[in-house]
């Protein structure tokens, strides 16, 4: 299991993933959920991935097997060179059901599940930034500003801070602090996702990767920002008022 979440604001949108692989509680692992795809000055993309190791390995490699063939000058149709960020996103849906045409039979026949999910989400040229989650079968759905994020894999835990935390309107930097106490909370309750914790932060128009980060468990940034909500909590808890009995 694994968990990630973007959150799409007025001024970008943040991506943020663990980094951990579980099979059991014997068989913990690390592995990268965030692929990072950019032409500065023409588009920036962000992947996140959760569901089975193998599926989502092989749909990256599909589509970096397509970079690789279309070179630099884009001759060939690749994520790179797709008109917009819908179109990424059906190319993308073309490589999952490629993968489950070629392993969704043998899968189904060992009694596994054909598990995996995706967030796409990003910039082309001057159009809009912006975030779709894309499912097993490869359709997909896209934030708004009314629902303005999107998750991954163990989701739930996560979900109530964003809920009340965090709107479009809000600021890249709060949005970054929303997304890691989400993260947070989440391998907090539930020992299948844990640091390294990936953060890219995209600022709008920019067309460039310049903020990224990554957060191992005992970085001070990381352990400051927990201790702070903690304590903020307990305090926030004693100072409500008492039950009316």
């Amino acid at each position: 299991m694994t968990y990630c979440l973007s959150l799409l604001c007025r001024e970008g949108i943040v991506f943020l993933s663990d980094s951990r692989t579980s099979a059991g509680v014997d068989n913990i692992t690390i592995h990268p959920k965030m692929r990072i795809y950019r032409r500065d000055g023409d588009r920036v993309l962000c992947l996140l991935s959760s569901g089975n190791l193998s599926l989502t390995q092989s749909v990256a490699e599909l589509i970096e097997g397509d970079m690789a063939e279309s070179g630099p000058e884009g001759a060939l149709p690749c994520l790179l060179n797709q008109p917009s960020l819908y179109d990424t996103v059906r190319y993308i849906g073309e490589k999952v059901r490629a993968v489950r045409a070629l392993d969704g039979p043998a899968m189904r026949e060992a009694g596994l599940e054909f598990n995996i999910n995706l967030i796409l989400g990003g910039q082309i040229g001057c159009q809009p930034p912006q975030i779709y989650r894309i499912y097993s079968p490869g359709n997909a759905i896209h934030a708004s500003r009314e629902s303005p994020f999107l998750q991954i894999g163990e989701s739930k835990y996560g979900k109530p801070l964003l809920d009340r935390a965090f709107t479009f309107e809000t600021p890249l930097d709060e949005a970054v602090r929303c997304g890691i106490l989400s993260l947070d909370a989440t391998a907090k309750s539930n020992v299948s996702v844990g640091t390294p914790f990936e953060v890219f932060c995209y600022e709008t128009g920019s067309l460039e990767v310049r903020r990224r980060a990554l957060l191992e468990e005992n970085d001070p940034w990381l352990r400051q920002v927990r201790d702070g909500w903690q304590a903020g909590v307990v305090q926030l808890l004693r100072e409500m008022p008492p039950p009316p009995f």
